[in-house]
């Protein structure tokens, strides 16, 4: 419920941040969005989604949208059973969130290089890398496979099994100790985790891939309910720093340990 009273959905939201609402409406949701702050930032987010996916899929706007995925044919549709319903007031916001709906499926076609192997391959990095963190962050007797008092086998232990040089980053100087690490398993191949701690309990884990492709990317952050992680891929690696922190302390970590992996 935001502060004026009103329950603003996602979906209006979007209709805003793509411009498909009426003037009126579009007024309406400016005072709205001045006087709740949350909404807001959804909004800036959104438009930040926006953005991104148009700088990397604009170049398939040209290409013909499947039949059923006609914007038109399912509005006539969703208008139909709008009339039927007798729907009234925010009713019309509504109707217009169900068309920009329709555009946002014809946005999925698009926009499916997001389904591409590379972005499965990252979905799958942060995934993994989430799942371990969260299987072996609170245990207490066995958190990790090898102990940080034997860094240096574990070192080249990990990187004869992922058969790449793999330092072992030093987060000391950012307040967190190496505990440990071990070896997982990653779809067809191997990865490693390696957990650190700072002197009240928190824990982190850094996860870390061999990958086929080659070159770097931006670091990218995601919320998975209370824990987050920070992903990016530098070289012949792919790289993933999960943990329950704030966003700039997590990626001021990842920073870290991305100079000396690097």
């Amino acid at each position: 419920m935001s502060s004026t009273g009103k329950t603003i959905s996602r979906d209006i939201l979007h209709a805003y941040v793509d411009g498909e609402l009426t003037q009126e409406m579009m007024a309406e949701m400016e005072r709205h969005l001045a006087a709740n702050p949350d909404d807001a930032a959804l909004v800036a987010a959104f438009r930040r989604d926006r953005e991104a996916l148009h700088a990397l899929y604009g170049h398939v706007e040209a290409e013909p949208v499947p039949a059923a995925l006609s914007a038109h044919r399912i509005a006539r549709s969703r208008r139909r059973e709008l009339t039927r319903w007798g729907l009234t007031g925010w009713s019309n916001l509504a109707a217009a969130c169900l068309a920009v709906a329709v555009v946002a499926s014809a946005g999925g076609w698009y926009a499916r290089g997001l389904m591409s192997p590379a972005a499965s391959m990252r979905q799958a990095l942060v995934d993994n890398a989430v799942a371990a963190h969260n299987l072996y962050v609170s245990e207490i007797v066995h958190p990790v496979e090898v102990a940080a008092s034997q860094e240096e086998h574990l070192a080249a232990w990990l990187s004869k099994r992922l058969d790449r040089a793999i330092v072992i980053p030093d987060l000391r100087d950012r307040g967190f100790d190496l505990v440990g690490g071990r070896l997982l398993p990653d779809g067809s191949g191997p990865a490693a985790q390696f957990m650190y701690e700072d002197r009240s309990g928190r824990r982190v884990t850094l996860y870390v891939k061999p990958t086929p492709e080659t070159g770097q990317s931006a670091f990218r952050f995601v919320e998975e309910g209370r824990t987050a992680a920070v992903f990016w891929r530098d070289e012949t690696i792919s790289c993933s720093l999960v943990g329950e922190l704030a966003r700039n302390e997590l990626e001021g970590l990842a920073k870290r340990a991305y100079e000396q992996l690097g």
